[in-house]
């Protein structure tokens, strides 16, 4: 008995030492989505936050005309470039923002682009709109951005220096420092060792796959519309015709998807944008000014009309279903053409916002 006891405790200590020999490092921490934006490449394409999906990329901020610690940042990113084999790797991508959008443009990133030697495809070096990027910065990297009021020559923004690491799922999952604090020999070292878990944390993101699974929430939120839409159009042919339970079960389908819709609206907006808007200016910066206001109609008028269409439905179908017809047609005349509108602008508003211009 003894011995048995003592083989099980020695089996237990060989297991758990193996298991915490070949433990690997703690995970990254995972701040959240970065969320949506758009902005112009050096070479005059648009950049979002989808064309960096599937990819692992560092981010840096600077402005070409700084004296201050900018050129020492993109010195580092110069010197990640070469460490981490960044041509060689097709799901890698190093990213420099400027701070200074309105003298800091596509020509100007490009020269100061070859100063460093940039990779043309891989390193890319965004601009656009000032209040755009600072508000990018300041509240999506969650790193300062702002424009000083005396206009030193050379210091005119204050920006943070670190870089930020972010995943094949668009989530941002580290802060590393871009250059010593300063001159002193322990804080080189600091930078040494931040600069190693940085590489580490990259080789890590690299060896994970893009979640096969991720949905497309915009997308399907547009299908379940159009699903509903057309099972609205066929239960109202279905009951010009008088078939009634062929019209039941497609208006009851029709309210069981808008609720799925509902589920995956709300998920997707609390959950995975945490509260965040999706503006049309980021995702279709391209558009004309017209569409824009048109998009908005659509987009307030789909919103005001969706809150009404939900209790409508509901007491619609319940009236129905008590076979307390004569209201029940009542009420329907007006949630029908409102339901069926909420169905159909969801998928304009889809359309426009992802796949007309975006």
């Amino acid at each position: 008995m003894a011995r048995r006891l003592f083989l099980i405790v020695l089996s237990v200590g060989l297991v758990s030492a193996l298991s915490c020999s070949g433990r690997s490092s703690p995970p990254l921490p995972d701040d959240g989505p970065l969320g949506p934006f758009s902005l112009k490449e050096r070479s005059g394409r648009t950049v979002t936050d989808d064309d960096l999906k599937g990819k692992v990329w560092i981010a840096c901020f600077i402005f070409t005309r700084c004296t201050g610690p900018c050129p020492q940042v993109t010195g580092t990113m110069a010197r990640l470039q070469q460490e981490l084999n960044l041509a060689a790797k097709d799901d890698l991508r190093l990213v420099t923002i400027t701070v200074d959008p309105e003298r800091d443009d596509p020509a100007e990133l490009t020269e100061y682009a070859r100063k460093f030697q940039a990779h043309p495809e891989k390193w890319l070096f965004l601009t656009g709109k000032q209040d755009e990027i600072h508000e990018l910065c300041n509240k999506q990297f969650r790193v300062a951005a702002s424009e000083n009021a005396k206009k030193t020559p050379g210091d005119e923004f204050s920006h943070s220096t670190r870089l930020v690491l972010i995943d094949k799922r668009g989530h941002k999952r580290g802060y590393f420092e871009g250059l010593p604090v300063d001159h002193t020999e322990e804080a080189y070292q600091d930078f040494e060792k931040s600069q190693e878990k940085l590489r580490q944390a990259v080789a890590s993101l690299l060896r994970e796959r893009a979640a096969p699974t991720a949905i497309d929430f915009p997308l399907l939120n547009a299908c379940l519309n159009a699903a509903a839409g057309v099972l609205l159009v066929v239960g109202y042919v279905a009951i010009r015709r008088r078939f009634i339970a062929l019209h039941k079960a497609l208006m009851l389908a029709a309210l069981a998807i808008s609720t799925v819709f509902l589920s995956s609206y709300l998920y997707y907006h609390i959950v995975v944008q945490q509260g965040r808007p999706t503006h049309f200016s980021q995702r279709a910066p391209e558009a004309p000014p017209w569409v824009a206001k048109t998009y908005l109609a659509v987009l307030l008028t789909h919103t005001v009309l969706a809150a009404a269409a939900a209790p409508l439905a509901l007491a619609t179908a319940y009236l129905g279903l008590r076979d307390r017809l004569q209201r029940h047609v009542w009420l329907a005349r007006w949630t029908l053409p409102i339901w069926l509108y909420v169905s159909i602008t969801g998928v304009v508003v889809y359309l426009m916002l992802y796949r007309l211009y975006g």
